[in-house]
């Protein structure tokens, strides 16, 4: 689950997302075994999911670092870096017959290493920054819909369950609406805001961040607003 507690923001983001993506997946196939192993038996798939999860290391930093960065000319160098390192996996993609993944037909750690920042490119950054994946990206693209089609996948993806709305202080369910609210504070560089607003009053299913925001955007309104004689809502109100 990415984000904070009802009571704390112990849970940041933009390092969790970027940590576990790189650590938790050996975790796994490390605890599951040879039998379901998603690593490739033979040395040479072994050898080249190494080299791919070394080579397209630098995702999980693009995108926070395109995210997060106040500055629209850096983030400009940003978007152009983090299209180029696409390109890279999008030509990596075709590195073996038989695909549709990164070391052929089986999905493997080097699939995993990358799937969880694709899809907050796919979800977050088109909102935030205005970025995506061109449909060019052939092979990246077919890739990315293979594996989300995959049961486990779905499983990891979906919308969120009753223990994660009764835990954590995020008010929507759908899983894109989810991650858009989750890094909402991130893209507006107000971290530091949402861990204040969250120890002070966090609630689980409640986002006390986004609480203020809306009292701030109805109190805006309402300044430019009573500068309008004819305004029937200050009339009203």
């Amino acid at each position: 689950e990415i984000g904070s507690r009802s009571t704390g923001h112990s849970t940041n983001p933009s390092y969790w997302s970027s940590t576990l993506n790189c650590l938790l997946p050996e975790y796994i196939d490390e605890a599951i075994g040879e039998k379901n192993s998603l690593r490739p038996k033979d040395a040479v798939g072994y050898y080249n999911m190494k080299l791919f999860i070394q080579r397209h290391s630098e995702l999980p930093s693009l995108f926070h670092q395109l995210l997060n960065h106040p500055s629209p000319n850096y983030r400009m160098q940003l978007s152009t870096r983090l299209l180029d390192l696409l390109k890279v996996i999008n030509a990596d993609l075709k590195t073996f017959e038989g695909g549709p993944y990164l070391c052929g037909a089986q999905f493997t750690l080097a699939d995993i290493y990358i799937y969880p920042i694709v899809e907050l490119i796919v979800v977050v950054l088109s909102t935030y920054r205005n970025f995506w994946i061109p449909p060019s990206l052939t092979s990246l693209v077919a890739w990315y819909d293979t594996a989300s089609d995959r049961p486990s996948v779905r499983a990891a993806t979906a919308d969120r369950m009753f223990e994660s709305k009764n835990t954590y202080c995020y008010e929507r369910v759908h899983r894109n609406e989810y991650l858009i609210e989750v890094y909402e504070p991130c893209a507006r560089n107000e971290e530091a805001l949402f861990a204040r607003l969250t120890d002070e009053g966090g609630r689980p299913g409640v986002n006390v961040y986004r609480e203020v925001d809306e009292e701030d955007a109805e109190l805006r309104n309402r300044s430019m607003c009573e500068k309008r004689s004819s305004c029937q809502t200050c009339v009203i109100s």
